[in-house]
């Protein structure tokens, strides 16, 4: 298995773990603070565990054409980690205040950084994963028939 698989992986637990503390902290009555911490539990679920475990596997899963690059990582698959599990950092530290800083241009800022983040992310994924999904015909006659 890729480190950068395990990465993926890894990070995804521990998105579903804060995401799941979140969504009990978000539930207790002293803080009422579950409608301000929805969106961004839905983000660390849905981004931070599912599309990573799914991004992990599918990494590890579809090798490269070239078994002797396996071995090295891959820029656009490290690039595409960082970026999106900066871009949920992000928007874990910001989206809750958004309500309360409404207009102030510092904190949409933020917001979009992130959003823009994640989407690099996932399209850094896509250039890296799309040559591996190729059938297994047309892999042996790009790998020189091995």
């Amino acid at each position: 298995m890729p480190p950068i698989t395990r990465w993926f992986i890894k990070a995804g637990i521990l998105w579903f773990i804060t995401g799941m503390i979140l969504a009990f902290l978000a539930e207790l009555p002293l803080l009422s603070a579950g409608s301000l911490l929805l969106p961004v539990y839905w983000h660390m679920l849905v981004v931070g565990w599912i599309t990573q475990i799914i991004m992990g596997v599918s990494i590890w899963m579809f090798p490269r054409k070239k078994r002797d690059r396996l071995k090295k990582q891959s820029v656009r698959t490290v690039v595409s980690f960082v970026f999106l599990n900066s871009g949920l950092v992000l928007r874990f530290l910001c989206e809750p205040f958004i309500p309360m800083f409404r207009g102030e241009s510092m904190i949409t800022l933020i917001v979009i950084a992130s959003s823009l983040l994640q989407v690099l992310g996932i399209l850094f994924y896509i250039a890296e994963i799309w040559p591996r999904l190729q059938p297994k015909s047309s892999r042996k006659k790009t790998s020189g028939g091995h």
